[in-house]
């Protein structure tokens, strides 16, 4: 932490200290409620408002000569100024950052006006977003501000730790994510390298969440979902598109010894096991195989099914896919699993195109 004083700002009567604070703080106030109403769309009158009342913060700073507060507001209000020009297009996003970085100014003139010292850092890692964000290309500026409001939320101000998850459409922390965001992002860069990956993914849980749903004894969606991911993950270990017992020990394994999914790890390491007790690797039969392992089991062959036939479309693909494994009737699938897996067939892939 650098700190910073002003001896020429300490050395004000309380009283002008005081009535700066007000107007500050009503200008604040200002920003937070054009902020709010801008949730609805850009409004040219608001985000002039905004702007008028960005500029009053810094130009009151000014006057009592906060130097490194006038530094940073100055930024802000450059960036509004961009905004209200049209160089940039107006999103809610920047109103939340907005809001976001006011409130850290107004944190540190507490901070002055009880104290007498202020975070200079602070003031400064401020700057560095706002010049990150006006010196990125266009395209690309709404996504660094999102991570920018978390990185000031997280008080690292370090855009390297906050994510973007393209796929699921947020920002995130490294430092605050849960598993489900985490292996999600670790799974999306995956797809960014393998397009195929992304058809696994999509065709896989949305069938098995769709079984799990009907099971007798379904388990929490989150489950399901991590093991998908991690069984999606460990696809390079196998050179064709079968389910491998390296697979199965990797993805479970994994599972196995992280808090929190060992119900993840089990369905998983189950995955190969067969109603009438052929399956590997520990031989299981009847139920004594977990059902959502079962659902998970016919989603991943379904899975490959489609993939391996999709250049003959979308209707042969499905066909394939539910000749095989209606095959299967109390071989490797039990036959009620079946009969709910043809339920979801007619009301749900024969209506629609599912990928």
């Amino acid at each position: 932490m650098s700190q910073i004083s002003c001896e020429a700002f300490n050395e004000l009567d309380d009283e002008i200290k005081h009535e700066f604070y007000e107007d500050v703080l009503a200008a604040i106030k200002d920003i937070n409620e054009c902020a709010g109403i801008l949730e609805a769309g850009a409004d040219e009158e608001v985000i002039d408002r905004m702007f008028r009342s960005l500029h009053t913060v810094k130009g009151n700073c000014n006057m009592v000569f906060l130097t490194e507060f006038v530094d940073a507001s100055h930024k802000l209000e450059d960036l509004f100024s961009d905004i209200r020009k049209g160089d940039i297009e107006y999103h809610d996003t920047y109103g939340k950052f907005a809001v976001a970085v006011i409130g850290l100014i107004e944190a540190q003139l507490v901070s002055i006006i009880e104290t007498g010292i202020a975070d200079g850092t602070i003031l400064k890692k401020i700057q560095c977003l706002i010049d990150t964000i006006e010196n990125t290309q266009q395209e690309q500026r709404l996504q660094i501000t999102e991570k920018a409001i978390i990185a000031i939320q997280d008080s690292h101000f370090n855009l390297e730790l906050v994510a973007i998850d393209h796929e699921h459409g947020r920002a995130f922390s490294f430092l605050d994510a849960t598993d489900l965001e985490f292996f999600q992002f670790i799974s999306d860069q995956q797809i960014n390298v393998d397009v195929e990956q992304h058809l696994f993914l999509t065709i896989c849980e949305t069938l098995v969440i769709k079984l799990n749903e009907k099971l007798g004894h379904s388990i929490e969606e989150q489950q399901l979902k991590v093991a998908v991911i991690f069984i999606a993950l460990s696809k390079r270990l196998s050179s064709n598109n079968e389910l491998s017992v390296e697979q199965i020990f990797f993805a479970s394994g994994l599972l196995s010894r992280m808090a929190g999914w060992s119900i993840a790890a089990e369905v998983t390491l189950q995955v190969m096991e067969s109603f009438d007790g052929s399956g590997s690797p520990l031989g299981l039969s009847g139920n004594d195989i977990l059902p959502a392992a079962q659902a998970l089991s016919l989603a991943i062959e379904f899975t490959y099914i489609v993939l391996d036939n999709q250049q003959s479309g979308y209707k042969q693909a499905l066909f394939s896919a539910v000749k095989t494994i209606n095959a299967q009737k109390d071989k490797r699938y039990k036959s009620r699993l079946i009969e709910r897996f043809n339920q979801v067939i007619k009301s749900d892939y024969l209506t629609v195109q599912m990928w």
